[in-house]
């Protein structure tokens, strides 16, 4: 191995570590801290005993992982990218990236929800409750699925189209901050802009808080379009959703609530 490589591996996990550690430990102190995310909390439970660190376990590998891999495209060229961005090119590759990674991710989370490949999943689930570093809780074949999908995706466009590197460092931003917020537990999405024509279609904290309470369904990252696609929306989201912003939350981790029909949210298959 190439003194390069080891090099631009150190920097490499360095600046993930640091990243990783900044973001998750911050969400974590604001959503135990604040008055603000107290009111707000979506499931008010205590952690699985052992979650934490079963979690921060994972979290390490996965960083660590992610440094290789990262490190190993950079190393070898693999992403063909433009010499010089433009705004265009910046835009469409954020897009393409964002688009694949929702329709692989929902693909890949609902597979691994079958009897026959949970196991590879489990660890994400070792929270029913979540918190911040759950965001970072998989098991390397889980994280090599997703990772692999993503990235083999773009190194496979741009042989055809070269990306804009800006474009996929503000994709890989985003994607890591809004999951990290996203299993906060807690509701900090305005009702204004979560009950509008566009808010709808995408996914809040409490729509995610869902899945791990419930196991299966919402299976979507940031939008709900293929959970609305395939039938996988709970009906009593906004209920949820709802108490959650309204300083009540939910007190068991299969409560379901009844809507204003009289309808509760139908059982969702093992299988979906």
């Amino acid at each position: 191995m190439s003194t390069d490589i080891i090099i631009t591996f150190a920097i490499v996990l360095t600046a993930m570590t640091v990243r990783s550690a900044i973001l998750v430990a911050a969400a974590f102190a604001w959503s135990h801290a604040s008055g603000f995310a107290q009111r707000r909390k979506i499931y008010r439970l205590a952690y699985a005993e052992g979650q934490i660190g079963s979690e921060l376990q994972a979290a390490i590998t996965v960083v660590a992982f992610d440094a290789s891999v990262f490190t190993t495209i950079r190393h070898l060229e693999l992403v063909e990218h433009a010499e010089t961005t433009t705004l265009s090119a910046f835009l469409l590759t954020f897009a393409l990236i964002f688009v694949w990674t929702e329709i692989w991710f929902y693909a890949s989370h609902r597979l691994l929800h079958t009897p026959r490949f949970y196991w590879i999943h489990r660890q994400h689930h070792t929270a029913k409750v979540t918190e911040p570093l759950t965001s970072m809780s998989f098991s390397l074949i889980e994280r090599a699925i997703l990772i692999g999908g993503i990235l083999g995706f773009a190194i496979g466009v741009s042989q055809v189209y070269p990306l804009a590197i800006g474009g996929l460092i503000a994709s890989g931003l985003v994607n890591y901050t809004l999951n990290v917020l996203g299993h906060s537990n807690v509701e900090f999405m305005p009702e204004r802009f979560v009950k509008s024509r566009v808010g709808r279609w995408f996914i809040t904290p409490s729509y995610h808080a869902m899945h791990h309470a419930r196991f299966r369904g919402h299976y979507g990252l940031f939008t709900t379009v293929l959970d609305r696609v395939f039938g996988t929306v709970y009906p009593d989201f906004e209920d949820v959703y709802d108490r959650a912003r309204s300083g009540v939350g939910l007190g068991r981790l299969g409560e379901r609530l009844r809507r204003p029909t009289g309808r509760t949210d139908p059982v969702i298959p093992m299988s979906a």
